[in-house]
């Protein structure tokens, strides 16, 4: 389970000081830079974490995603993928393509590569390796997001003109929609994504971010950069009230 950020963003001050509009103050600590970031404080009590390569690892993402009761593709190592098919499948491992995690922290595209089945087995036993689903005829790449910003919630989709992954290549970033602001009932982060894959009957959960970078979405022109801080903030009291 991923039930709230890493403690240590908590474990601070037990009675934080209030800033401008009776915003806790809380300052930040990331390795990428974001267009809402000058509102954040130099000086707090509280610290946020935002790492690009923060989270858990790759299998641990898929069993939390199942535990929400998201639908996920077969993912284990090659072998268990192989063991999990169904008999036609299995007699024609040629059909089915894998993607390989290389590195499993690693988000943006990065990180994994696609191959057969059978590549998978010989080449990359010991990896994580995850069914892939085409979202597309021609295999390039869609995907839709789900984006919570404190209590801020967006659907966008994501599409490669020239690349498996959707985010990869000649994208183009769509904001289809905001709803009503509220907080996820299963998931305690104050910022956080989760990507699907689309078929016709089925959206497969195939990652779950806890820094995504909203700069570049279009979801800047809709949340000012002070009010996505806010939103954060409030979000992260929040949570750490719970966790008291």
């Amino acid at each position: 389970m991923i039930p709230r950020p890493a403690r240590t963003q908590f474990e601070q001050a037990a009675k934080p000081k209030k800033g401008e509009n009776g915003i806790m103050r809380v300052k930040l600590r990331s390795d990428f830079w974001d267009y809402y970031d000058h509102w954040f404080d130099a000086v707090a009590d509280v610290t946020f974490e935002r790492f690009s390569r923060g989270g858990v690892n790759r299998r641990e993402m898929f069993e939390f995603l199942e535990s929400i009761d998201l639908r996920v593709p077969l993912y284990g190592k090659p072998r268990e993928i192989f063991d999990r098919l169904g008999d036609f499948f299995r007699r024609r491992p040629q059909l089915v393509e894998v993607v390989v995690y290389l590195d499993e922290r690693a988000h943006q595209g990065e990180g994994k590569i696609k191959v057969l089945l059978p590549e998978a087995l010989e080449k990359y036993p010991d990896y994580l390796a995850l069914q892939y689903i085409p979202a597309t005829p021609s295999g390039n790449g869609v995907s839709l997001r789900y984006l919570q910003v404190g209590d801020k919630i967006f659907w966008l989709k994501y599409r490669s003109r020239n690349n498996w992954r959707s985010n990869c290549g000649d994208v183009e970033i769509r904001v289809l929609g905001q709803e009503k602001d509220g907080y996820h009932p299963k998931i305690e982060h104050p910022l956080f994504a989760i990507d699907f894959v689309p078929t016709d009957d089925t959206l497969y959960a195939v990652d779950f971010n806890i820094a995504p970078q909203i700069r570049g979405t279009g979801v800047e022109n809709l949340v000012p950069a002070k009010k996505a801080a806010e939103a954060i903030k409030k979000a992260l009291f929040r949570e750490r009230n719970d966790a008291e």
